[in-house]
């Protein structure tokens, strides 16, 4: 029992770090898992630890698996939202009928471009608004019980750092804001006017002059919140790239040997596919043309796409005459999908030039492809952070994004040498996005804003 009450003592006096992150398992998705793999390798000798989320009813994708990485230590808070797609998909489950057809499986609310341009069009700063008033007071009664010292609001939804830039106005706090992805000129968001578009500037800028400390998800991100908002550089900040887990990724990821060339060469694509940003259609057109020259290639080439994608995507896709080279592989669990990309030959991703702030996009999946060391097709715009990332860790081959005969050109070197083209790439620099690695690095951040001895339990004692 002493050490019992010691132990309690002790986690009372550490400072209380809260993450404010409205995705969070059982969702799925490459949102969730920043969050939680900090969670994971988090130093809990040095602080105490809760979450504020939302209540598991609605996610476009499921994954429990991912909840056996967040310590049973860790407090999770749940709170009700009445945010649009969440109601839709509590009226789904008590109204059966109303779900999408077996195996359906693009996304058919969120990631339409009709509903996203209607959610962006009635709710300022997203539709996830409608959670502010039940965060708010999770996080006051939480705050009652065991006052809270750093709150880490991680975005998008940006609805989150609104409610953590209210809830500082409320009580004496750190605020640190966590850029996943750019407020403004977000490339996967649809265009919105220009009153819409001077709102959201002014919720961005009241969010931010609350701000303590802010984390970015690559050094262009920074720069470019560095240059709108200046005092931004005064106050502890850091990239933290999202990256991989080591202990996610397959057991053997030896390379097929030289000279055991497979029959069907497969190219695979992971994750979500948006109605706008990451769709990989100038792909799909340089695969059309090479199956009009070269009808054999139905026989060795296989495009895979593992994940989800959004109903103007599959549209798109089905306009062109490559069913008989593609496949959809349904949303996998985390470490499933990984084993399935690890089957693969090569691996893509896309990311649409033509939308302001594309060069600033670094997809979360990118850093899981490096570390399973398969070449990797960057279709971006080649002054982007991705095109750079490719490059310096010498991983496979940039071009930019409407370059449709570039694309041909690596895909006919790629099926005529797979081995030799295997070999040309040295997959550099990887232990730097290894998620512990990068957890170290939040940590130093944390305890630039919490005083040492406030972060000390012995000290404090």
């Amino acid at each position: 029992m002493k050490n019992l009450l010691t132990e309690s003592k002790t986690s009372y006096l550490k400072p209380h770090i809260v993450f404010l992150h409205y995705y969070f398992p059982p969702m799925g998705g490459g949102g969730v898992q920043r969050v939680v793999k900090f969670l994971k390798y988090f130093d809990y000798q040095a602080f105490r630890v809760s979450v504020v989320t939302v209540k598991a009813s609605h996610s476009f994708a499921e994954d429990p698996t991912l909840e056996k990485d967040v310590p049973p230590g860790v407090q999770v808070l749940r709170s009700g939202s009445l945010d649009p797609f969440r109601l839709a998909n509590l009226i789904k489950r008590v109204f059966p009928f109303l779900q999408p057809p077996r195996g359906r499986t693009e996304l058919v609310y969120e990631s339409s471009g009709f509903w996203r341009r209607i959610a962006m069009s009635l709710f300022l700063p997203d539709s996830r608004v409608l959670w502010l008033p039940f965060a708010l007071g999770k996080l006051w009664r939480l705050h009652r019980r065991h006052p809270i010292d750093v709150l880490i609001a991680s975005m998008p939804p940006f609805t989150t750092g609104l409610i953590g830039a209210l809830f500082k106005r409320l009580v004496p706090l750190r605020l640190v804001l966590d850029f996943r992805d750019a407020w403004t000129e977000n490339p996967y968001l649809p265009e919105i006017g220009t009153w819409h578009g001077r709102a959201m500037a002014a919720l961005e800028r009241f969010t931010l002059q609350h701000a303590d400390g802010t984390l970015f998800v690559n050094p262009g991100l920074a720069r470019y919140y560095h240059r709108r908002y200046p005092h931004l550089q005064q106050r502890p900040w850091r990239v933290i790239r999202n990256g991989y887990d080591a202990a996610d990724l397959p057991r053997s990821l030896s390379r097929p040997a030289v000279g055991n060339r497979r029959r069907v060469f497969r190219m695979g694509i992971l994750g979500t596919i948006y109605s706008q940003g990451n769709r990989p259609l100038t792909l799909l057109q340089a695969l059309g043309e090479m199956l009009g020259q070269s009808p054999e290639l139905r026989r060795n080439f296989r495009l895979v796409f593992i994940g989800k994608w959004s109903p103007d995507f599959l549209a798109r896709f089905r306009a062109c005459p490559l069913e008989t080279v593609t496949e959809f592989v349904p949303y996998l669990p985390h470490r499933r999908a990984l084993a399935a990309a690890a089957e693969m030959d090569a691996l893509a991703l896309a990311i649409e030039s033509r939308f302001p702030g594309s060069e600033r996009v670094t997809p979360g999946r990118i850093y899981e492809y490096l570390a399973l060391r398969k070449p990797v097709l960057a279709m971006c715009p080649p002054n982007s952070d991705l095109a750079e990332l490719i490059r310096e860790t010498r991983s496979g081959e940039v071009v930019p994004y409407d370059d449709v005969e570039a694309i041909k050109r690596v895909l006919a070197q790629w099926l005529t040498y797979p081995d030799r083209s295997r070999e040309n790439y040295a997959f550099l620099h990887l232990d730097q996005f290894e998620r512990r690695v990068q957890t170290r690095e939040l940590m130093a951040v944390l305890h630039a804003l919490v005083p040492s001895d406030a972060a000390d339990p012995e000290k404090s004692a």
